[in-house]
């Protein structure tokens, strides 16, 4: 695939989550080079709206491209397919008309189209041993068709995935060698009072200020020694702002409805199972709060 510096520009240019744009730029030079990519970081921010954009454009609109969501129920039987259950039926008509059904890769290369898996790491390694041989030879044996496809020129796969969050399994040495893993962390905070003073123009600007000092922070606790599971998203950022404009609108104090706020998206990113984590983020909104 080759893609041109207007390309690059354009998809920079249009992407509605700010502040990824060197992510971005990687993404998109490997996918030149032919090679699959898993977007990974904390959650809320951005990678599937950004593997989905990137997608979007190379194929020309929503439509040119699969996505499939993992999950710790998925097999080989959804990722590449199989027998469907339907085969075993006593009659013969039906059993014939779902003898096999072929899964998502399957779909996505015989039909012409890119594919995103998002969520890759909520499914056992188990489910993706069809893709080695699609990834490495560019070949991918069906075994319940005894045929084998070629994977299709320009063929783009994009995954993401949570690494090391709750409800994700491990992903084998040799199946993760088989992406170029791309981090789409955490965005500055400048970038953030940029994308909140668009999406809450009428925000008071000391609760924008708190909002933000208060992702910093929960930030800032994550990174150092993991005493809650992770810092607050762009995703939460923007709540809080919404939430908070919307509150003020009615008649509410500044304080109040960070604090308000502050609380229900701080529950989100502490261990619930954990009381001094809960009380820990709760804390650090009162004394926020405080300094207003």
């Amino acid at each position: 695939m080759k893609l041109t510096t207007e390309d690059y520009i354009h998809i920079l240019e249009t992407c509605e989550i700010k502040g990824h744009d060197e992510a971005i730029l990687r993404i998109l030079r490997y996918i030149e080079l032919g090679y699959p990519v898993m977007l990974y970081g904390p959650p809320g921010n951005g990678k599937t709206t950004i593997a989905e954009h990137i997608l979007s454009y190379i194929g020309g609109d929503e439509s040119s491209f699969l996505k499939i969501e993992a999950t710790e129920g998925m097999s080989e039987y959804q990722v590449i397919g199989g027998f469907h259950p339907l085969a075993m039926s006593g009659n013969a008509e039906l059993a014939k008309e779902f003898m096999y059904k072929d899964g998502i890769v399957t779909r996505a290369i015989e039909s012409g189209k890119n594919l995103l898996i998002d969520e890759f790491t909520r499914a056992p390694s188990s489910a993706y041993s069809g893709l080695f041989l699609l990834l490495s030879r560019d070949t991918l044996p069906l075994e319940y068709k005894e045929i084998v496809i070629k994977k299709p020129e320009g063929w783009v796969l994009i995954s993401t995935a949570n690494f090391g969050d709750e409800g994700t399994f491990k992903l084998s040495n040799a199946l993760k060698r088989r992406f170029v893993p791309i981090n789409v962390g955490y965005v500055s905070s400048a970038t953030e009072k940029t994308v909140i003073s668009n999406i809450t123009p009428d925000l008071d600007p000391e609760v924008e200020n708190a909002i933000i000092l208060f992702a910093s922070e929960t930030r800032s606790l994550w990174r150092k020694d993991r005493s809650i599971p992770q810092g607050l998203s762009t995703d939460g950022v923007i709540k809080m702002a919404r939430y908070c404009e919307l509150a003020m609108s009615q008649g509410f104090d500044a304080k109040s409805v960070f604090v308000d706020a502050a609380f229900h998206q701080g529950t989100i990113i502490a261990d619930e199972t954990d009381p001094h984590s809960v009380h820990l983020v709760h804390e650090l909104a009162l004394k926020i709060a405080e300094d207003m």
